[in-house]
């Protein structure tokens, strides 16, 4: 095989910032929540940079000129630090302001939970206008049905080319995912910004309301979600009602750390599927995931009665109107999600073609080599000093693994030696509402997705992050805590359409309980009580 000249030992995941500017993990952490590989970033990073700046421009807020992707990783809206995605809080909060019905205070509460006192405030555009007027109203006119035409388009190409493993040639299905990646990922950006402005106009009304309280409800159990769907094909799979051929075909490219590319998805290894449909194999009709999301539904519809009661009759059906828009937009953006994370399979399943036919080659030692290079790197001939290259790389990621970082930070983030002791005895955790109710139950700590854990009735799931590989063991849980995220999170989103009480956010979760302890979990005021603590230290 042919190959260039050698070339400088370069780690593209280990990032750089300015002093001063604002980042974190929250939401993009989750999105891809192993340690990114050269082969993952450069996914990532250009194809949601070339879909943020695409997205606005279909909206009209950006011109034709900021389409073009600056040299200066500052102006990104999203960096890799130390192997973990982050989004650049100060560049978001300076594109949410530029949509109409939208301030960049509003994405960064909805982000982070709260805004920074000295947050520079956020303008408009006042001379990009007249494009809003013309092309906003497109955007909105196919809110609904783009993300589900989308979805079927991946959805059957990743049937015809990934599952059945027919596709074409690595190089030419790593360049054809890559681009599904970037196109996907635009149509997720356009409608993850509408639900943001929908969500924010319905915690608007409520709170001049008088009713915050019912916020959690109004965003929750719309129904038709596809994670939702998901969890009830694992329980009918474990009832027997489904084959493992028939829940693959629709849900075969999700797995543990589904948003990166190295490692595998369940139609390469469906084992935690079958453990988790085992675990439903048990359970009463009562417990199925459908039956809990109608029960949600239900919860919803009262809320929303509650909220129209307490508005004057002329304001209602906007009201109502309003509710349903943010419900069909909940559904899309989990769609879309679906979307681009078939591409990431197509992605991982070229590497996977890439790093067989070098290993066969004597080029490389191990099939998933390919994935400490860029697609970018992939695509033309390899520098003579691949090998170097490669275990350079994959000793600094194996090194990242071994650190913290913080989950907000400013500037380059000071990363320090993970620790395995104990946040604190406290007997009060914290973080942010994301799922109503209160619930009490035993914790069962899961930190890595690929352990061989599941759970009993009753426990309380406590990780790190959700990604949608994780609802298969999300749909067991009485109540759901993880250490990262935000109420427009997938987990919360899952977890109040399966009406699971959920808090997010607590930063501390996974080290400060343990399994077997007996928590109370209030997802309306964001606080886990530890009522008895366990004397066990093991967690999964």
């Amino acid at each position: 095989m042919y190959t260039g000249p050698a070339v400088p030992l370069t780690d593209p995941i280990r990032g750089s910032s300015e002093p001063g500017r604002l980042w974190t993990l929250t939401n993009v952490g989750e999105a891809t929540p192993d340690i990114l590989s050269p082969l993952c970033w450069s996914l990532w990073g250009t194809g949601v940079e070339f879909a943020s700046r695409g997205g606005l421009y279909d909206f009209g807020v950006l011109g034709r000129s900021a389409l073009r992707v600056p040299d200066d990783p500052n102006r990104w809206s999203t960096a890799c630090f130390f192997g973990r995605q982050a989004m650049n809080v100060d560049r978001a909060r300076e594109l949410a302001g530029l949509l109409p019905g939208m301030t960049g205070d509003d994405f960064e509460r909805d982000l982070l939970g709260a805004v920074r006192p000295d947050a520079v405030p956020t303008r408009s555009d006042p001379s990009r206008l007249p494009a809003v007027v013309v092309k906003a109203p497109l955007v909105l006119a196919r809110a609904r049905s783009a993300p589900r035409r989308l979805h079927q388009r991946q959805m059957d190409w990743w049937r015809a080319t990934v599952l059945t493993g027919r596709g074409p040639d690595p190089r030419n299905l790593l360049t054809d995912s890559s681009n599904r990646f970037s196109a996907a990922m635009r149509v997720h950006v356009r409608t993850r910004l509408i639900l943001n402005v929908f969500r924010a106009q319905v915690e608007s009304i409520a709170a001049k309301a008088g009713r915050d309280d019912l916020v959690p409800a109004l965003l929750a159990g719309y129904g038709g979600v596809i994670e939702t769907e998901l969890a009830d094909d694992v329980w009918s799979l474990g009832h027997g009602r489904i084959t493992l051929d028939e829940f693959l075909s629709r849900h075969g490219f999700h797995g543990p750390n589904e948003g990166n590319v190295i490692g595998h998805s369940w139609r390469e290894d469906p084992e935690a599927v079958l453990r988790a449909a085992a675990a439903h194999s048990g359970r009463p009709e009562s417990d199925r995931p459908a039956v809990r999301a109608e029960r949600a539904a239900a919860t919803r519809r009262k809320a929303e009665a509650d909220l129209l009661s307490t508005l004057p009759a002329a304001r209602r059906l906007l009201v109502r109107r309003l509710l349903a828009s943010t419900g069909a937009q909940v559904r899309a953006v989990e769609l879309t999600k679906a979307a681009f994370l078939t591409a990431v399979d197509g992605c991982r399943a070229a590497a996977g073609g890439f790093g067989a036919e070098l290993v066969d080659a004597g080029t490389l030692d191990r099939v998933d080599d390919a994935c400490y290079l860029t697609v970018d790197e992939l695509l033309v001939p390899l520098p003579a000093n691949v090998r170097e290259l490669v275990e350079f790389r994959r000793s600094r990621r194996e090194e990242y693994r071994r650190l913290e970082v913080p989950s907000v930070f400013t500037g380059m983030p000071e990363a320090i030696e993970s620790s395995n002791e104990p946040a604190s005895e406290d007997a009060v955790i914290r973080g942010t509402p994301a799922g109503p109710g209160v619930f009490e139950g035993t914790v069962r700590v899961v930190v890595d997705p690929e352990s061989q854990d599941t759970l009993d009735d009753g426990e309380v799931l406590v990780c790190k992050f959700v990604d949608p590989g994780w609802t298969a063991l999300v749909s067991l849980a009485g109540a759901l805590v993880t250490d990262m995220g935000s109420p427009a999170s997938h987990g919360a989103i899952v977890a109040r359409e399966l009406g699971i009480t959920c808090v997010v956010g607590t930063g501390n979760g996974t080290r400060a309980l343990r399994s077997g302890d007996v928590v109370r979990v209030d997802g309306t005021t964001g606080e886990i009580a530890l009522l008895v603590r366990s004397r066990s230290t093991v967690q999964k």
